[in-house]
């Protein structure tokens, strides 16, 4: 009996040591305290390394104390707007929506304390980006077209052969060994017409070069793949056609290269003490 109650004392002290090792603190950034238990939660959630973990963690600290230091806000007005677009956008209800989140275990308290944040977030970044006076210029966008021409290529019909399969997995196999049979793959030849397509199957597929494959994605119950075997009727899109297109791409890259650098400024003079590294 003395035994197991050493046992159990042991097994409880544990318990908490290691309870409040995960609880401890493992970097303190401008005052700022980030957690290990916050980490190994965040490196879980998305499936990451504790490492790239801690850096974003670090890097919303960062935006967090800008957001204060220029005042921004995202109304309970804006929360509810982004959420209407987005419904909206996804051909639902606002209901709907919310009921979809509902039945995903998604609270509406958390989903819109999440919408709030990212809406300061893109006001910051808007900030940040009209403070460098970074412009894109229609020279730009002429010089990236010339540079770049086989990206504005467009097919009048495609040959491919099409694999549908209820798993995702399934489909990458083919793809890294196409020989390889699969019994819950299906493949057929298929030729599709540009005039008849959907919009984004027919960009998919003229940005997928022939002899390779497209990434596989949701349809219906299962998954679907595409092998393009021929393009025909390959023309070069005018430039009056996709300006503002790349105009809009090469205004986010330069966009996200301000930011980046932004912050990588920031975290270079910040206050960053380790106390304890994450493992992993």
């Amino acid at each position: 009996m003395k035994i197991l109650l050493k046992i159990s004392i042991l097994f409880a002290f544990a318990t908490t040591s290691y309870a409040g090792l995960v609880n401890a603190i493992s970097v303190i950034i401008n005052n700022e305290p980030i957690t290990l238990y916050e980490i190994y939660k965040y490196s879980n959630k998305y499936h990451i390394s504790t490492k790239k973990a801690l850096d974003i963690l670090i890097r919303q600290k960062l935006e967090d104390a800008e957001i204060k230091k220029f005042h921004i806000q995202a109304s309970d007005f804006e929360v509810d707007n982004y959420i209407k677009k987005l419904a909206t956008k996804n051909g639902i209800s606002e209901f709907q929506f919310l009921q979809m989140l509902k039945d995903k275990n998604i609270k509406e308290s958390e989903y819109r304390k999440d919408v709030k944040k990212k809406i300061e977030q893109e006001k910051l970044y808007s900030k940040i980006f009209s403070l460098k006076n970074i412009k894109v210029t229609k020279e730009d966008a002429k010089k990236y077209y010339e540079n770049n021409k086989n990206q504005f290529q467009r097919a009048q019909s495609f040959k491919v052969v099409a694999y549908e399969s209820p798993s995702r997995d399934s489909l990458e196999k083919i793809k890294q060994n196409p020989m390889l049979s699969m019994p819950d793959v299906k493949a057929k030849q298929v030729k599709f017409q540009a005039q008849n397509m959907d919009q984004k199957l027919e960009a998919l597929l003229d940005e997928t070069k022939v002899g390779d494959f497209t990434p596989a994605f949701k349809m219906g119950n299962g998954y679907t793949m595409f092998y393009v075997k021929q393009k025909q009727g390959v023309e070069t899109v005018a430039f009056d056609s996709v300006k503002n297109n790349i105009l809009s791409f090469l205004s986010s890259k330069k966009e996200k290269s301000a930011i980046d650098d932004y912050f990588e400024k920031i975290k270079s003079v910040a206050n960053i003490k380790v106390l304890r590294k994450p493992n992993g």
